[in-house]
């Protein structure tokens, strides 16, 4: 599900609200089990240590076999890092944001959770790269739950429904309509 809106409509409050993050309000969200999901914020945490520490997160970076983390950067288009695995550097520096978003993803190739919230997780992606990473989902994490929120109209096709959140007197009403391909048409 694709969450779109006006700025400060409450799209970002709403994926607070679920992770558990916003303790302000009332009422009941059902969510996942907290070990099943993972959230991509739209900047990646980036933790200090070595390349394999910043990829494997938040898991050891033994957790993972070399071959597992390596195939999971070449997915995510991030090939020119492998030399660097060992590394240690401040990773939120050195990355650009669109490989620090691209880490992100590749965490998600390793860790492969039921349920991914993505928060802008591709705003600093141009349109190719995006398209290659959104169709990870369809290739390697079929099973995954996905709910984004986004601004890029390009997004709809990577998602089977929109959540619209419309500003109003009394606060935002919600406004689901079908969304991806069969919507465009």
């Amino acid at each position: 599900m694709l969450i779109v809106g006006e700025t400060g409509s409450g799209k970002s409050t709403l994926f607070r609200a679920v992770a558990g993050l916003w303790p302000w309000g009332s009422g009941t969200i059902l969510t996942p089990r907290p070990e099943s999901m993972a959230f991509l914020p739209q900047r990646p945490y980036l933790p200090l240590g070595t390349l394999r520490n910043v990829t494997t997160y938040p898991s050891k970076p033994d957790a993972f076999t070399d071959a597992e983390v390596r195939n999971a950067l070449l997915r995510c288009d991030l090939g020119n890092l492998l030399d660097k695995l060992d590394r240690e550097e401040r990773w939120d520096r050195e990355l650009s944001l669109g490989e620090q978003e691209r880490i992100a993803f590749a965490r998600l190739l390793l860790h492969r959770p039921g349920w991914v919230f993505l928060d802008e997780a591709t705003a600093a992606l141009d349109e190719d790269s995006q398209h290659h990473i959104m169709g990870l989902f369809d290739a390697e994490l079929k099973g995954t739950t996905v709910l984004s929120i986004g601004h890029r109209p390009d997004l709809a096709v990577y998602h089977t429904r929109t959540l619209q959140l419309v500003h109003g007197r009394n606060g935002a009403r919600l406004i689901v309509k079908p969304a991806g391909p069969a919507a465009a048409a």
